[in-house]
């Protein structure tokens, strides 16, 4: 049956991406394929696991745990490896040893007392490092102006790298608070994608980023710009400075 699975259900070569969805098609596709004759018995091949079924042993009541456990330590930045990928922890563990729990689509990190730190989804194929953002940004909210001077810094998307650096001290600390709540159960896709649509119309505030990354978080989008219906006049634009009322002085023969 090897050579039968292979040819009608994972040709032509697949994509996966996850697989506990893999599995639930694969699923599907058995539960669909019971429904035809036994090639040599002529029998349905669902009646002919009913028969099977009468004769199955009942499973254990626990369910087994199929992991493993690795003593890794962190290096400066607090990143550990595990089969030549990198994981991160927290900066507060940089150094340190740590508890690796390793199962197939999950990699836990532990600290030496088994509690949890971060919970990463286990790599495979090309991309070399998974990265929780979450305490990293706690820990750089308290410290806002020295974040510049971190590596964790470099990692992040250049949008975010931008629009810090041109906040103050105050606007950096909201967006770090903020990056720390909403990366809890996100990765930097969304938030940059928020980001990017607040930056539209120049320098947005915290606020302003966190109400648009809601809005598509929850399938709203975002809003289209109103049309004033009425005539509006057109304003001059507005400069900043002292420059005008030099050169108004000029025209003056520098008196008031």
């Amino acid at each position: 049956m090897v050579k039968y699975i292979r040819n009608n259900f994972l040709l032509p070569e697949l994509q996966i991406h996850s697989l506990d969805q893999l599995n639930e098609t694969l699923w599907k596709k058995a539960e669909k394929d019971r429904e035809r004759p036994h090639y040599v018995k002529e029998t349905m091949l669902s009646e002919l696991y009913l028969a099977d079924k009468e004769h199955l042993l009942q499973l254990p009541a626990k369910k087994f745990d199929c992991i493993r456990y690795e003593r890794v330590k962190a290096d400066k930045y607090g990143y550990i490896r595990v089969e030549n990928k990198l994981y991160s922890t927290s900066p507060r563990f940089a150094k340190c040893t740590v508890l690796a729990k390793i199962s197939f689509d999950r990699v836990d990190i532990l600290t030496e007392e088994c509690e949890l730190i971060v919970q990463h989804s286990r790599l495979y194929g090309k991309e070399p490092k998974s990265v929780i953002w979450q305490p990293y940004l706690t820990l750089m909210a308290k410290r806002p102006t020295a974040i510049k001077y971190t590596s964790f810094y470099e990692q992040l998307p250049i949008e975010w790298q931008v629009y810090l650096s041109n906040c103050t001290v105050p606007e950096k600390q909201e967006a770090l608070q903020l990056l720390s709540v909403i990366l809890k159960d996100d990765d930097m896709k969304i938030p940059t994608q928020a980001l990017q649509l607040a930056s539209e119309n120049g320098h947005p505030s915290v606020d302003s980023i966190k109400q648009i990354y809601y809005q598509l978080i929850n399938g709203r989008g975002q809003r289209d710009t109103i049309q004033p219906k009425g005539f509006v006049p057109a304003v001059p634009t507005a400069t900043r400075g002292l420059a005008h009322y030099n050169e108004f002085f000029k025209g003056t023969g520098g008196h008031r």
